[in-house]
């Protein structure tokens, strides 16, 4: 005989409870208490329950995808695509696929996802203003600042200024006194590139210090990041290097490094942004850990949340997972 896949009634019969009961719980909705849901749970993955997504998409009028859009210049970096897996992995465990915009904003667009996470959006993102003109949920990793922002139901942030100002602080500890930013040039756009250049700028005027901008791309070159280096250390004379694109500082070590320079003795370099490994593991490159996988999880908590109450007022949340890791 061919076994039948079980429902919901046979979960409630095996354990001796209401099917109302037992769908809240396997939804994630209802006020249960965590040891019944995860009773439920096991009953259901022991009986073989598996939910109908089709089904309960159309009782909740869902979806059942989210979207996640990314700065198309950024893309290349590995901080995107390692957020993007934490946002995958978020919305499996919430029972959502993902939708990536891979392209910009089109005549008659249609939104079919039940939300959207754009990390980084630069100021009036034409997709991001159009997502929320269409009343779609959206969160926002960094602000974002343009057409419908009032609209933005949830935004979430790492403490970027003061993990910024703890390296910053270590530096001067080393008696850096003339620390230069590459900084991430004009073409993101977003909260945290022009923040961390604030934050740099109002660190030095608080501590007597020539502020030292270059602007470098997010992916520049090997031959525009070794003029910028060449520009701030030979002509500029700066005694460490804070990098704010992910993986310049490791590059800006082997630079330095093949031109005699001792990391640690005769100059510093900083990751804003470091790279697993490459960075973050490195002990002669002080850098901040963006956990961006986690980071993404998060995001996804926070869009799952929004979308489940769609009435409640704008969130703000901080992300806790980042760190720091300061050279020895």
């Amino acid at each position: 005989m061919v076994r039948t896949r079980a429902t919901i009634m046979d979960i409630a019969r095996e354990l001796g409870l209401s099917k109302t009961t037992v769908s809240s719980a396997l939804s994630g909705s209802g006020r249960i208490s965590d040891e019944k849901r995860e009773l439920i749970q096991e009953a259901a993955d022991r009986l073989g329950y598996v939910t109908n997504r089709a089904a309960r998409s159309l009782r909740v009028n869902r979806i059942g995808a989210i979207g996640l859009h990314i700065p198309p210049v950024a893309r290349s970096l590995a901080f995107y695509m390692d957020f993007a897996f934490g946002v995958t992995e978020g919305a499996a465990a919430a029972d959502y696929d993902v939708t990536l915009f891979a392209r910009g904003l089109t005549p008659r667009m249609a939104f079919q996802v039940d939300g959207v996470i754009a990390i980084d959006p630069a100021p009036g993102e034409p997709l991001v203003a159009a997502l929320l003109a269409n009343g779609i949920p959206t969160v926002s990793v960094g602000r974002y600042n343009g057409p419908g922002e009032e609209r933005v139901q949830g935004t979430l942030e790492a403490h970027h200024a003061e993990l910024q100002t703890q390296v910053l602080d270590h530096l001067l500890a080393r008696g850096r006194r003339c620390p230069a930013l590459l900084a991430i040039d004009d073409a993101i756009g977003s909260s945290w590139a022009v923040d961390t250049r604030r934050n740099y700028m109002e660190w030095c005027l608080r501590n007597g210090l020539e502020p030292r901008v270059h602007e470098v791309a997010a992916n520049a070159s090997p031959r525009d990041l070794i003029a910028a280096i060449t520009q701030a250390v030979d002509i500029g004379g700066a005694d460490a290097l804070v990098c704010g694109a992910q993986g310049q500082a490791a590059q800006s070590q082997i630079v330095l490094e093949s031109r005699g320079f001792s990391l640690g003795k005769d100059l510093d370099v900083v990751s804003f942004a470091g790279a697993a490994a490459l960075e973050t593991g490195n002990p002669l490159i002080s850098s901040i850990d963006l956990a961006p996988r986690a980071y993404g999880k998060a995001a996804t908590e926070l869009l799952d949340a929004i979308i489940q109450e769609p009435d409640a007022p704008p969130v703000h949340r901080w992300f806790e997972g980042a760190s720091v890791h300061l050279a020895s």
